[in-house]
């Protein structure tokens, strides 16, 4: 072969090499490892916007519905129903936390029950956010205080003193 054909040709192809789209594929591959893990905590922790958003909600009607009967009522009473499909459980205890946290979530014994008492009340939102086997755990008070439990996101340990979220 002539040194002139060699050049034409090279000059005259289409389309890559192996070699270029093995270092394409390899570099996507990279850029998604590293970004995968960040967007599936990101994914789970809007996913937790339903709790905050339902237990606020909760909250606010169970304000209306003492101010016209003096008293807070059950889901039933206050016409609370989770629209579609929910990926939390709620629970409401009048002057209970014990029915609202699931079994094996350890609890602080302070500041959670500060709303808990005679005419008060306390809700709770229970669910699995990730799949695996831990409880993503909320629960707010008669105060509007909103607590995480057990986080489900970010550690697999429930925090034994929990602050307001």
């Amino acid at each position: 072969m002539s040194k002139y054909f060699k050049t034409h040709w090279r000059i005259n192809q289409l389309g890559f090499t192996l070699m270029e789209l093995m270092i394409v594929v390899g570099i996507i591959g990279i850029l998604a490892a590293i970004s995968i893990p960040s967007f599936m905590r990101f994914q789970a922790r809007a996913k937790q916007s339903e709790a905050k958003s339902n237990l606020g909600a909760i909250f606010k009607t169970q304000k209306a519905y003492h101010a016209e009967k003096d008293t807070y009522g059950s889901f039933a009473e206050i016409g609370f129903s989770p629209d579609g499909q929910s990926r939390y459980t709620y629970a409401s205890g009048l002057d209970s936390i014990d029915n609202l946290i699931p079994t094996g979530i350890i609890y602080p014994p302070a500041g959670v029950g500060e709303a808990a008492g005679l005419n008060a009340f306390l809700a709770s939102a229970n669910g699995n956010i990730d799949s695996d086997a831990f409880m993503d755990v909320w629960i707010i008070n008669g105060n509007n205080q909103l607590y995480n439990i057990s986080n489900d996101v970010y550690d697999n340990n429930p925090d034994p003193n929990p602050g307001p979220a």
